[in-house]
């Protein structure tokens, strides 16, 4: 191959991988759950669900581990240490995820912050029917998370 090709190729190759990004986002999942001090696997399901659907949509996806906590104190403190994290991880958004339980999931509160400016851009919550164990509506309740979080990620800037 020529020396004139050669670069042409590298120029179209660097030119390429200009146009290739993805916007990333640091995940947390916080359980509120008076009858056990450990992360339930309901509560690690939703994660697993969150993760994979967020890198299928073209997500670059981390997370903090999953925790659980008391207080809207404690909930506090996660959400400082996790975007702390997403900080020095580079990321664009930040996501908290809060999981409230009774005898089964029942409320789900999201919010979606932006990493650089440290603003929380999208707050909500959602009432959720799954019984405990029930995989399939854990799977149903996540689908619901990636699209409303996704909604808000595509119309904002990191």
């Amino acid at each position: 191959m020529g020396k004139i090709k050669q670069i042409i190729l590298f120029a179209i190759f660097l030119l390429c991988a200009n146009f290739c990004f993805a916007k990333q986002i640091q995940l947390q999942i916080v359980q509120h759950d008076a009858r056990t001090d450990a992360v339930s696997e309901d509560s690690l399901v939703i994660e697993d669900e969150l993760l994979n659907g967020f890198f299928e949509t073209g997500y670059i996806i981390t997370n903090s581990p999953a925790a659980v906590s008391c207080s809207a104190s404690d909930d506090l403190i996660l959400f400082n240490k996790a975007m702390g994290d997403a900080y020095e991880g580079s990321s664009d958004f930040f996501v908290q995820i809060k999981l409230y339980y009774t005898n089964s999931l029942h409320t789900i509160d999201w919010s979606v912050a932006s990493v650089t400016t440290g603003k929380t851009i999208k707050e909500s919550q959602f009432e959720s029917s799954v019984k405990a164990f029930d995989e399939k509506g854990l799977r149903n309740v996540s689908s619901r998370l990636i699209s409303e979080i996704s909604k808000i990620l595509k119309s904002t800037k990191a």
